[in-house]
């Protein structure tokens, strides 16, 4: 990203993510993933969405992309896709799509209300026989101090306490000599919990993308 553009936004979101870092993620393998359920020229609700990471590819490929994201720094970089600057928590936007996605763990806030507000809108942003693509911290593993890469980020999990419902830690991204820290805290999701929350708000689970149960593909009920 050239250093001119950088130097209009903020170094930093309001909840103080860090802008150059979301930059630096690479979209793979997760843009795989998300192609994978996207008929051609679909219409697609990231919510969360940063910078663009996965909207702005799926855009350039033609489809009909809404950003919907709380920090106007991060929305300051997708292109191609209509950008939205709102909570998606209360999200409305009176439209629905044909695939709503979810990334980053949204759904493993500790808070059981505020996952069911993230599925409420998902559901009420997703047409009848739709699709919503979730992920989630793998419900049957242990999280282990470690480090991984993604893309020109190393990324690095320390500080883990295991709670009643979940786990909280620490994460240190580093992109060459530029390192950040986070604390935060999740929940962990299992089968049961998801298969009756979903429910509640009118999805069903229709499969998992991937062997360790991280990503997770919603259908939409018809009401």
């Amino acid at each position: 990203m050239p250093s001119t553009l950088l130097a209009l936004v903020p170094d930093t979101a309001p909840d103080g993510s860090p802008v150059e870092l979301y930059l630096a993620l690479s979209p793979e393998p997760d843009l795989t993933r998300v192609r994978s359920v996207l008929h051609p020229n679909s219409s697609f609700l990231d919510l969360g969405s940063g910078p663009g990471r996965i909207a702005n590819p799926l855009a350039a490929e033609g489809h009909e992309v809404v950003a919907v994201d709380n920090s106007a720094e991060m929305l300051f970089f997708v292109i191609g896709a209509e950008r939205v600057l709102d909570d998606i928590w209360t999200l409305d936007l009176g439209r629905r799509f044909d695939a709503v996605l979810a990334l980053s763990h949204l759904v493993n806030s500790r808070s059981r209300e505020r996952r069911l507000q993230l599925l409420r809108t998902c559901r009420h942003h997703v047409r009848d026989g739709g699709v919503v693509l979730i992920q989630r911290y793998p419900p049957r593993c242990v999280p282990l101090e470690r480090v991984r890469r993604l893309g020109r980020v190393a990324i690095w999990l320390h500080e883990i306490e295991m709670l009643e419902d979940g786990f909280s830690a620490q994460v240190t991204y580093r992109v060459g000599s530029d390192s950040w820290t986070q604390a935060f805290d999740a929940a962990i999701v299992d089968d049961a919990k998801l298969d009756t929350m979903v429910a509640e708000v009118g999805l069903s689970v229709v499969g998992e993308l991937d062997d360790d149960g991280e990503w997770v593909l919603l259908g939409a009920m018809t009401e």
